[in-house]
Protein backbone atom coordinates (compact mmCIF):
# COMPACT_ATOMS: atom_id res chain seq x y z
CA UNK A 1 0.00 0.00 0.00
CA UNK A 2 1.35 3.01 -0.95
CA UNK A 3 -0.02 6.93 -1.06
CA UNK A 4 2.53 9.77 -1.72
CA UNK A 5 -0.12 12.38 -1.09
CA UNK A 6 -0.77 10.92 2.39
CA UNK A 7 3.05 10.04 3.11
CA UNK A 8 2.05 6.12 3.24
CA UNK A 9 4.67 3.79 2.49
CA UNK A 10 2.88 0.27 3.70
CA UNK A 11 0.22 -0.80 6.46
CA UNK A 12 0.21 -4.16 7.48
CA UNK A 13 -2.18 -5.97 9.78
CA UNK A 14 -0.43 -8.67 12.26
CA UNK A 15 -2.53 -11.08 14.67
CA UNK A 16 -0.58 -11.34 17.50
CA UNK A 17 -1.40 -13.74 20.85
CA UNK A 18 0.84 -11.35 22.79
CA UNK A 19 -1.26 -9.09 24.88
CA UNK A 20 -1.18 -5.12 24.24
CA UNK A 21 1.13 -4.57 27.07
CA UNK A 22 3.40 -6.92 25.97
CA UNK A 23 3.30 -5.52 22.80
CA UNK A 24 4.03 -2.39 23.86
CA UNK A 25 6.85 -3.31 25.88
CA UNK A 26 8.23 -5.50 23.21
CA UNK A 27 8.42 -2.39 20.49
CA UNK A 28 10.85 -1.14 22.95
CA UNK A 29 12.96 -3.88 23.34
CA UNK A 30 16.19 -3.97 21.15
CA UNK A 31 15.98 -7.56 21.52
CA UNK A 32 12.69 -7.94 20.47
CA UNK A 33 13.40 -5.38 17.51
CA UNK A 34 16.14 -7.68 16.52
CA UNK A 35 13.68 -10.64 16.29
CA UNK A 36 12.64 -9.19 12.19
CA UNK A 37 15.53 -6.43 11.93
CA UNK A 38 17.49 -7.02 8.62
CA UNK A 39 20.92 -8.71 8.95
CA UNK A 40 20.79 -8.27 12.66
CA UNK A 41 24.12 -7.93 14.20
CA UNK A 42 23.17 -5.99 18.08
CA UNK A 43 21.23 -3.33 19.96
CA UNK A 44 20.71 -1.44 22.75
CA UNK A 45 19.12 0.76 25.18
CA UNK A 46 19.87 4.86 24.88
CA UNK A 47 17.05 5.82 27.20
CA UNK A 48 15.00 2.81 28.73
CA UNK A 49 11.47 2.84 27.01
CA UNK A 50 11.97 5.64 24.60
CA UNK A 51 15.26 5.04 22.89
CA UNK A 52 17.18 2.25 21.57
CA UNK A 53 19.77 1.64 18.59
CA UNK A 54 19.65 -1.32 16.48
CA UNK A 55 22.33 -2.32 13.82
CA UNK A 56 22.46 -4.76 11.27
CA UNK A 57 24.65 -5.01 7.96
CA UNK A 58 23.20 -2.11 6.44
CA UNK A 59 23.65 0.60 9.07
CA UNK A 60 22.33 1.27 12.20
CA UNK A 61 18.65 2.64 13.37
CA UNK A 62 17.62 4.98 16.58
CA UNK A 63 14.38 3.94 17.69
CA UNK A 64 12.48 6.75 19.35
CA UNK A 65 8.87 7.51 20.60
CA UNK A 66 7.30 10.56 19.81
CA UNK A 67 5.16 10.92 22.69
CA UNK A 68 3.26 13.78 21.67
CA UNK A 69 1.65 11.22 18.92
CA UNK A 70 1.47 8.25 21.01
CA UNK A 71 -1.24 7.13 23.29
CA UNK A 72 -2.42 3.86 25.32
CA UNK A 73 -3.39 2.32 21.85
CA UNK A 74 -0.78 4.05 19.77
CA UNK A 75 3.19 4.06 19.92
CA UNK A 76 4.68 5.93 17.25
CA UNK A 77 8.35 5.76 16.31
CA UNK A 78 10.94 7.99 15.02
CA UNK A 79 13.32 5.84 12.93
CA UNK A 80 16.74 7.29 11.82
CA UNK A 81 18.89 4.88 10.09
CA UNK A 82 22.72 5.90 9.67
CA UNK A 83 25.65 4.34 7.71
CA UNK A 84 29.47 4.14 8.22
CA UNK A 85 29.47 4.70 12.00
CA UNK A 86 31.20 3.21 14.94
CA UNK A 87 30.33 2.67 18.26
CA UNK A 88 29.98 4.02 20.57
CA UNK A 89 26.27 4.08 19.08
CA UNK A 90 24.48 7.33 20.61
CA UNK A 91 21.33 9.76 19.13
CA UNK A 92 23.91 12.17 18.39
CA UNK A 93 26.08 10.37 16.31
CA UNK A 94 23.01 8.50 14.35
CA UNK A 95 21.83 11.96 13.74
CA UNK A 96 24.82 13.01 12.47
CA UNK A 97 25.28 10.04 10.09
CA UNK A 98 21.90 9.83 9.35
CA UNK A 99 20.83 9.02 5.68
CA UNK A 100 17.13 8.52 5.91
CA UNK A 101 14.52 9.22 8.59
CA UNK A 102 10.47 7.87 8.57
CA UNK A 103 7.83 6.99 11.15
CA UNK A 104 6.09 4.16 12.42
CA UNK A 105 2.92 3.93 13.86
CA UNK A 106 2.24 1.04 16.07
CA UNK A 107 -1.61 0.72 16.85
CA UNK A 108 -2.82 -1.87 19.30
CA UNK A 109 -5.98 -3.09 19.62
CA UNK A 110 -6.79 -5.67 21.97
CA UNK A 111 -8.37 -9.01 20.39
CA UNK A 112 -9.75 -12.46 22.25
CA UNK A 113 -6.43 -14.03 20.84
CA UNK A 114 -3.88 -11.58 21.96
CA UNK A 115 -3.80 -8.39 19.53
CA UNK A 116 -3.99 -6.65 16.52
CA UNK A 117 -1.69 -4.77 15.57
CA UNK A 118 -1.91 -2.27 12.58
CA UNK A 119 1.68 -1.10 11.39
CA UNK A 120 2.51 1.92 9.74
CA UNK A 121 5.36 3.30 7.72
CA UNK A 122 5.26 6.53 6.39
CA UNK A 123 6.74 9.86 6.06
CA UNK A 124 10.05 8.82 4.42
CA UNK A 125 12.52 11.29 4.74
CA UNK A 126 16.12 11.02 2.71
CA UNK A 127 18.83 12.76 4.23
CA UNK A 128 22.12 11.36 1.64
CA UNK A 129 21.95 8.54 -1.26
CA UNK A 130 19.11 10.34 -2.44
CA UNK A 131 19.01 7.93 -5.48
CA UNK A 132 18.14 4.97 -3.71
CA UNK A 133 14.27 4.13 -3.94
CA UNK A 134 13.55 4.27 -0.02
CA UNK A 135 9.80 4.31 -0.63
CA UNK A 136 10.04 0.89 -2.75
CA UNK A 137 13.12 -0.66 -0.43
CA UNK A 138 10.99 -0.37 2.78
CA UNK A 139 7.90 -1.61 1.84
CA UNK A 140 9.37 -4.71 0.78
CA UNK A 141 11.34 -5.07 3.72
CA UNK A 142 8.17 -4.53 5.84
CA UNK A 143 6.35 -6.72 3.93
CA UNK A 144 9.39 -9.97 4.33
CA UNK A 145 9.87 -8.87 8.45
CA UNK A 146 5.84 -9.12 9.33
CA UNK A 147 5.72 -12.34 9.55
CA UNK A 148 9.08 -12.77 11.38
CA UNK A 149 7.80 -10.41 13.92
CA UNK A 150 4.50 -12.50 14.26
CA UNK A 151 6.66 -15.78 14.66
CA UNK A 152 8.84 -14.69 17.28
CA UNK A 153 6.60 -12.23 19.38
CA UNK A 154 4.36 -14.76 19.98
CA UNK A 155 7.28 -17.01 21.27
CA UNK A 156 8.52 -14.57 23.29
CA UNK A 157 5.03 -13.69 24.88
CA UNK A 158 4.71 -17.53 26.05
CA UNK A 159 2.31 -18.85 23.11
Amino acid sequence: MFSSRSGIVHREVIELQARPEQVREFITTPERILDYYPSPIEGGVIEQGRKIYCLGKAGVSLLEVVPEQSNEQLLVIKVTTASNIKPPYSEERIYAARFFTMYEDWQMEKTTQGTRLTKTWRDIEKHKMKYLPMGLIVRRSAKAESNELRIAWDRAAGN
